[in-house]
């Protein structure tokens, strides 16, 4: 059988490592030369990470599994053809994993500030801190990557550092418990937190906020929000607030399956949340899923592990301090323990492609 993976990322990666050795022909769909780890990238803008860390090159990994990649962005697909910028890939099976795009939500003068939301994007940041030792620095949005990158900056950095959420709580994805406990670490560390502040508008040396006050600042980091990429868009496929609907084996239409931050995976009431450690077990599923349809059997449906009300994540609060979340319970000791089980599993992740 011929699998068309598109997205070489956390899901699409580790889907083809998986599932190799099988009697299974994978091409990989990704512009990209390497597989990165986005959980790392807080810490490379921070100084922390080296790069060697954050990725894995792609062609000599899908060289030792036997599969083909396709060093090109997928435009669409057509019958069991995806169309790339340059070649046609046919397939029997296709596997959407292309990940997510920052949401801007329609903010005046984003083109003003940072993201780390791709490997690119955030060496483009690290170069900025290097060359020009901003004094005060703004983040957007306080999801995990937001909180992360504040924490590194504020040791890191001579500077002062803020956050600016839009809701009442820092994390508010997670219990006011985990909010709580982390508001606390980050004050400590110097951070000034703005919640219940909303963004108008970003000019090169101040945030404008709705209700016309407005802050200087030498560099905006915007962490708030995903969307679907226009690729996901695009398709005729099931969707949900624009993401691709799955049922409970991740299919989302007859030969057509999807996976990581672009699926929207709800399974017996549980929302799967967009992170790493879904990605991985999602792809780990199909992997078993296809092995089983290469035998004629029939495979148990995908069960939720880390979900929209039952969040689990390791949050990486600096100086090799981190705390673990689990449903609604905040883990804050040991912290050294925490930060090294963290920082194991995210480095582990890319020497899995070397």
């Amino acid at each position: 059988m011929r699998v068309a993976v598109i997205g070489g990322g956390i899901a699409g990666a580790e889907l083809i490592r998986v599932a190799a050795p099988c009697p299974l022909q994978f091409t990989l769909i990704e512009p990209k030369k390497q597989v990165e780890m986005q959980a790392l990238y807080p810490e490379y803008l921070g100084g922390v990470a080296r790069l060697q860390d954050l990725a894995a090159p792609l062609k000599p990994f899908c060289e030792k599994v036997g599969a083909v990649h396709v060093q090109e962005r997928a435009l669409r697909l057509e019958d069991n053809t995806v169309i790339c910028e340059k070649s046609e890939v046919e397939f029997d099976y296709a596997v959407v994993a292309t990940g997510a795009a920052q949401n801007y939500f329609g903010i005046k003068g984003v083109e003003n500030t940072f993201s780390i939301n791709t490997l690119e994007e955030t060496k483009k940041a690290r170069r900025y801190v290097e060359d020009n030792y901003p004094e005060r620095i703004m983040i957007m949005g306080s999801g995990l990557t937001g909180v992360e990158a504040a924490s590194i900056l504020a040791e890191s950095m001579d500077a002062s550092i803020y956050i600016i959420e839009a809701r009442e709580r820092v994390l508010p994805q997670f219990s006011p418990q985990t909010s709580d406990l982390v508001e606390k670490a980050l004050s400590k560390k110097g951070v000034n937190i703005l919640t219940s502040t909303q963004v108008a508008e970003v000019k090169k040396d101040c945030i404008i906020f709705t209700d016309s006050s407005s802050l200087d600042c030498d560099m905006a980091i915007w962490t708030a929000g995903i969307k679907p990429t226009p690729f996901i868009q695009s398709l005729d496929l099931p969707k949900k607030n624009g993401w691709i609907l799955v049922d409970d084996h991740l299919n989302a239409k007859a030969n057509i399956f999807a996976i990581g931050d672009c699926a929207w995976v709800e399974i017996d009431g549980k929302l799967a949340t967009k992170t790493g450690l879904e990605a991985e077990r999602q792809a780990s599923y199909l992997a078993r899923h296809f092995r089983n349809m290469i035998k004629g059997r029939t495979f148990e449906k995908y069960s939720v592990r880390a979900s929209t009300d039952s969040q689990v994540a390791l949050i990486s609060l600096g100086a090799d301090c981190a705390v673990g979340v689990v449903g609604k319970t905040c883990i804050g000791v040991p912290t050294r323990l925490i930060y090294s089980l963290k920082s194991w599993i995210d480095k582990s992740f890319i020497k899995r492609f070397k």
